[in-house]
């Protein structure tokens, strides 16, 4: 009897978090291709096949929702970055702008969501995000010998991660005009760049090895 009440148990917590899973999915992909405020807690109970009581038994309301399918895009977007950790620094690199792009491309609707506002004006959501660009920077400081707390580093590093972005959006919403290597290439122009305008703003940063590292590549 304990055994069969055991699998009960556990058939039952799989079915929860099957449901839970779906209704996350459903609203990252409701909250990533229209408002916050378009966007009503029957459209995802109903895309996620559940009803609404349920999604409230899981979520105290749209916003605590909303803000796990934010986590749960984010996830995604950490999942497909993963660079080869044996590469060089500047084939890691470019290995991580070719998947970026790749991935953006393949999923234009969370593209565009996340990077051109989908995220909204919530602040915790936001910091989601700022902390994944944050976690960008600091693995870019890893691999290139950079001091990721050094204020000129964080502001130049900070706007090229941005402008990525930006980048990236424009890209898309133009038809993809220019080839993924291409676009790579003038995505490192621009790190490059950041990181020599880091060294304007403190001239006792040593940028030359970080720049010789992302010019360097086994292509």
């Amino acid at each position: 009897m304990a055994t069969a009440a055991t699998g009960t148990e556990t058939s039952r917590k799989q079915r929860a978090e099957a449901s839970r899973r779906r209704l996350v999915e459903a609203a990252a992909e409701q909250f990533l291709s229209r408002p916050y405020e378009e966007v009503a807690i029957g459209d995802i109970a109903e895309l996620a096949g559940v009803t609404p009581g349920l999604l409230y038994h899981y979520f105290e309301n749209k916003r605590g929702i909303y803000l796990e399918a934010m986590r749960e895009a984010g996830r995604r977007l950490r999942a497909a970055h993963q660079p080869h950790s044996d590469a060089p620094p500047g084939e890691q690199v470019r290995e991580l702008l070719r998947t970026h792009l790749s991935y953006m491309s393949e999923h234009q609707e969370m593209a565009l969501g996340l990077i051109h506002g989908g995220i909204g004006a919530d602040p915790e959501a936001r910091a989601i995000f700022q902390e994944d660009r944050r976690r960008t920077i600091g693995w870019l400081c890893d691999a290139l010998g950079l001091d990721a707390q050094n204020p000129a580093v964080r502001l130049t590093l900070r706007a090229a991660v941005g402008a990525t972005d930006e980048a990236t959006v424009f890209w898309i919403e133009q038809g993809r005009p220019f080839g993924i290597p291409e676009l790579v290439e003038a995505l490192m122009e621009m790190l490059i760049a950041a990181i020599e305008g880091a060294a304007r703003l403190d001239p006792d940063l040593r940028a030359e090895q970080a720049v010789a590292l992302l010019r360097r590549s086994e292509r």
